[in-house]
């Protein structure tokens, strides 16, 4: 059984450049874009990005990256942008502080993992 989210559609490329080229993708004005450099590193308007390196991009209409390494690869995930609070601590994320301790009282007491999702 799967759960299909509020936050689809989910876009997510395996891109492989060799030294010099370029990637170029259009985006629309909501989406959220991250990159992972997995090998080689890469330049983002003139930022140099080094390989194993996350990247969370600002919004814009255009994603430009080159390659500056011989058969990079990045990891190109976007989605729809939530604009929700963030609160993380160690492997968990959360909206709030309040929802991280109920979390880690969770974790503490077997207690975090469910058997059925919420869905709301």
């Amino acid at each position: 059984m799967g759960h299909k989210s509020s936050y689809l559609p989910l876009n997510y490329y395996d891109v492989h450049l060799e030294n010099g080229r370029t990637f170029t993708h259009t985006v629309k004005a909501d989406a959220s874009i991250m990159l992972f450099t997995l090998i080689g590193d890469i330049e983002i308007n003139g930022t140099a990005v080094k390989e194993k390196t996350a990247v969370k991009l600002t919004a814009g209409d255009t994603v430009i990256f080159t390659a500056k390494s011989d058969d990079t690869q990045v990891l190109y995930i976007e989605s729809i942008a939530i604009d929700e609070p963030v609160a993380w601590a160690g492997p968990i994320v959360m909206n709030t502080q309040d929802e991280l301790r109920e979390a880690f009282r969770e974790l503490q007491n077997g207690t975090f993992v469910k058997a059925k999702m919420d869905v709301e």
